[in-house]
């Protein structure tokens, strides 16, 4: 199962990239966690999908831009890591940071992700 994990990811990361967040959301478990940074708008532990394609929803009040760029998606069975760069223009100007998503999928689905990265370059980009 761990191939089509990663490409449940893949997929998932295109549809984020063209805005389709229907498709994103398709490849959420409906009871899924996504957590990152607490220091960050959006930020900290949030349970459910639809509250997860809220918050995604939610990236274009804080960033003029906002991009990321998977570059290495790593096959670990029931995770998938994935390095990449992100980029993103804020009111406090802007940053490109190095990133990790790990992903953990039940039944082909995400069930939970984490965003681990560079918080105080993103802060600094809003101007906080």
């Amino acid at each position: 199962m761990s191939a089509e994990n990663v490409e449940t990811v893949r997929v998932a990361y295109e549809a984020f990239g063209h805005g389709d967040l229907g498709t994103v959301g398709s490849h959420f478990a409906e009871d899924a966690e996504w957590e990152t940074s607490d220091s960050l708008p959006l930020g900290g532990l949030v349970r459910g999908r639809d509250a997860i394609l809220g918050n995604f929803a939610q990236i274009p009040s804080y960033w003029s831009s906002f991009s990321v760029e998977p570059l290495e998606f790593i096959d670990a069975g029931d995770h998938v890591v994935v390095a990449g760069v992100q980029r993103a223009t804020g009111p406090g100007g802007s940053f490109e940071a190095r990133f990790l998503h790990l992903f953990t999928l039940s039944g082909g689905k995400v069930v939970r992700g984490e965003f681990i990265g560079d918080s105080a370059k993103a802060r600094d980009a809003l101007g906080n």
